[in-house]
């Protein structure tokens, strides 16, 4: 699989002290990152946050900015 433009996103906080976030695409389709511990959801979330625009790959796990940035962006 692809990657795929990230249009929403939802956060769980499961019993067990586990994070699951839910990812939708642009154009349908969702998936969900599961049994994620806090601090590693905390980080996804804040670049789900402050990035535009997003993607994600089921099949490698990986969550990116959709295109390369520039250095030194002060942010």
């Amino acid at each position: 699989m692809a990657r795929k433009t990230l249009t929403h996103y939802a956060v769980f906080h499961n019993v067990g002290g586990k994070t699951s976030i839910a990812v939708y695409y642009d154009g349908g389709g969702a998936d969900v990152i599961r049994d994620l511990d806090y601090k590693e959801a905390s980080y996804m979330v804040d670049l789900l946050r402050n990035e535009k625009p997003m993607s994600y790959d089921a099949s490698r796990k990986r969550l990116s900015t959709l295109h390369p940035e520039p250095t030194g962006e002060n942010e």
